[in-house]
């Protein structure tokens, strides 16, 4: 499968210590991946630095030429000024769109409940969440990253998301790289799953359930 994005060697360290060292990995056509770690080991951080959002002190990120990037990180950047519509759909008429089957399939899914026309000032701190997946969800992307989407999302909008992102690509095409603590979801999404820790990024196959019986089994070999 192509190739959309990796790093090569990333090191990356703060003041008091280490977040990376050496970590080199890669993401493919149809790759959709599980990121799972204790908090503080680099979750957030290792979807920044591929997403460009910050340089590695040393090593590189390579991208391929031309691949969109889209992210929810876990900050509110929104501008409380504007409205729920005009953050989704911006200046866009109603006949414009209304026929895109996506964006009527996002609004159904995580904003069906909130009022049209209010500014985001006026929202709550968990409708402003999904009013950020929503907009990052309407655009055409070759890669996401979503670090906690689960979060303020009921059961149904859990289970929206998770079939919204397994029917948004077909199987050999996009990329997908989620950070959450969902461990139903991650099995629901994830063809393959990260393991952050210790300076490092441990790949294994498959969701979560799969991942925690491989870590068992490597564990038990290297006892």
């Amino acid at each position: 499968m192509a190739h959309l994005l990796g790093a090569e060697s990333l090191h990356l360290e703060y003041p008091t210590r280490v977040i990376f060292d050496k970590v080199t990995i890669g993401l493919n056509e149809g790759d959709r991946i599980g990121v799972v770690g204790r908090n503080g080991d680099g979750k957030s951080t290792l979807l920044s630095l591929l997403a460009g959002r910050i340089e590695p002190d040393s090593g590189r990120v390579t991208r391929r030429n031309g691949v969109t990037l889209g992210m929810l990180d876990q900050g509110d950047e929104l501008d409380d000024s504007i409205v729920v519509r005009d953050a989704i759909v911006g200046d866009k008429d109603e006949h414009e769109w209304a026929g895109d089957a996506r964006v009527r399939d996002v609004i159904d899914g995580l904003l069906r409940d909130l009022p049209w026309e209010a500014t985001l000032g006026e929202l709550s701190g968990g409708q402003r969440r999904r009013v950020g997946l929503a907009k990052l969800l309407v655009g055409d992307w070759d890669v996401i990253f979503l670090d906690e989407p689960t979060n303020h999302l009921d059961i149904e909008g859990i289970a929206w998301l998770a079939g919204h992102l397994k029917k948004r690509w077909s199987p050999n095409a996009g990329g997908l790289i989620v950070v959450t603590h969902d461990r139903w979801f991650l099995d629901e999404v994830s063809t393959d799953t990260w393991e952050v820790h210790d300076q490092i990024i441990e790949p294994f196959e498959g969701g979560y359930a799969a991942y925690i019986l491989q870590r068992v089994e490597r564990d038990t070999m290297a006892a």
